[in-house]
């Protein structure tokens, strides 16, 4: 008679592979170890050994994107795994691991990026006159506005309110410094609800990547930061980032150890609601006017895998789009898929981000969109280069500058 599994082995990996086909890594390279399963049996062979730089590699060819977690048949939390064994690794840890050191100094002074945006968006002018396979063309589509130079649906315009109810909202470091027309257009759609945006001083990066990359202490003192700043003011905290979402979200889980910051952190954690959320429960209250125009304008939405797969946050960003005057939703056969983004995975592991990116880029392009549209600072950068990449002209922008051209002015209704 066999020995009953232990407790560990209960627990531990089936060895079943459900995760393989949803593993965005597994379906570009083929290799299966790059996989959750994989990484599993990597980590059983090794079983606390001091790690080899081809073990830090392969781990660092992951999107952390969740996938294979919500498919696990025993919950395995893959993505802390990973990110746990990552804090045991070199400062350069992976293929590319200078450049993605350098990425994590930038993003603990993220008032770098607003010079990178004004040379980015001046180089920008001549990315028509650039080859299509150059590396440079991708680069500065990152900085291209597409919502600044395409007119979608002329909006009414908001006219200012004098009063109103004000609203912390953490911007991020692409809103806050790469892209700031995202803050123009979130102060604009709460206008027409008479609120006021308002922006603590002291907020930095969420610290989402630096977590990723295994620096668990330095994405705790990014997030005492923001906690300092974002304490000073009461109510919801509006987010407009997936990924800075879910991140500020789990600052409770990220300072739970801390007994100094776990309830401070907490009450952050419970305020912050993502943009598609606020908006959707307006749009229940019917603040929003639900226009019955014929919708001919076809908009592509992306799924970010934070919101996708960690918050479960599907079906409002939808519906507030369906709300809007002239718009029609376009949807991928097969589901949504990640962009292959991930943070610093794109420094790290261009080419498999490249080949993943492309990937969805592809099938994007033959739905025919005349817009596409998240709400992941990440993904949005990562789709713009898709686009570029495919020498297509679909302009991509963010959620909330799709929503503040199409939505109806209540002030003129």
């Amino acid at each position: 008679m066999s020995a009953q599994p232990s407790e560990d082995q209960l627990k531990g990996c089936a060895k079943c592979g459900a995760c393989t086909p949803v593993c965005p890594v597994y379906r570009a390279s083929g290799n299966e170890i790059y996989s959750a399963r994989g990484k599993q049996h990597l980590a059983q062979v090794f079983d606390g050994a001091q790690a080899s730089p081809v073990f830090e590699d392969i781990y660092s060819k992951c999107l952390l994107c969740g996938a294979c977690s919500m498919v696990c048949p025993r919950k395995i939390d893959i993505t802390e795994e990973v990110i746990e064994a990552r804090t045991k690794f070199s400062a350069l840890y992976g293929e590319h691991g200078y450049q993605k050191y350098l990425a994590r100094k930038a993003l603990n002074r993220p008032e770098l990026l607003g010079a990178a945006r004004v040379l980015g968006k001046t180089a920008a002018n001549i990315l028509g006159r650039l080859p299509i396979d150059s590396g440079l063309r991708l680069r500065l589509a990152l900085f291209a506005d597409s919502s600044e130079s395409t007119n979608l649906l002329p909006g009414k315009g908001a006219g200012r309110l004098k009063s109103g109810t004000p609203i912390t909202y953490f911007p991020g470091c692409t809103a806050q410094y790469l892209h700031p027309a995202i803050i123009e257009d979130i102060d604009s759609i709460l206008s027409k609800y008479n609120q006021k945006l308002q922006i603590p001083d002291g907020l930095g990066c969420c610290g989402l990547a630096i977590m990723a990359s295994g620096k668990k202490e330095d994405a705790r003192d990014m997030a005492r930061k923001n906690i300092k700043s974002l304490e000073l003011s009461e109510g919801p905290i509006l987010v407009s980032c997936g990924s800075c979402f879910s991140h500020l979200a789990d600052y409770k889980d990220l300072l739970k150890d801390d007994p100094d910051w776990r309830s401070r952190a907490e009450m952050i954690s419970e305020r912050v609601i993502e943009i598609s959320v606020f908006l959707e429960s307006l749009l229940e209250e019917e603040r929003i006017e639900v226009s019955v125009q014929q919708k001919d304008l076809r908009v592509f939405y992306h799924d970010p895998c934070h919101l996708r797969h960690d918050a479960g946050i599907t079906e409002e960003p939808r519906a507030v789009l369906q709300s809007l005057p002239r718009v029609r939703l376009v949807e991928l056969v097969d589901g949504p898929q990640c962009c292959g983004q991930g943070g610093l995975f794109h420094v790290g592991a261009p080419e498999l981000s490249a080949k993943i990116r492309d990937d969805l880029g592809q099938k994007i392009v033959d739905l025919k969109p005349d817009v596409i549209t998240t709400t992941c600072s990440g993904c949005l950068m990562q789709l713009k280069s898709s686009i570029a990449a495919l020498a297509q002209n679909i302009p991509v922008i963010h959620f909330s500058a799709l929503v503040n051209s199409c939505s109806v002015d209540l002030n003129e209704s």
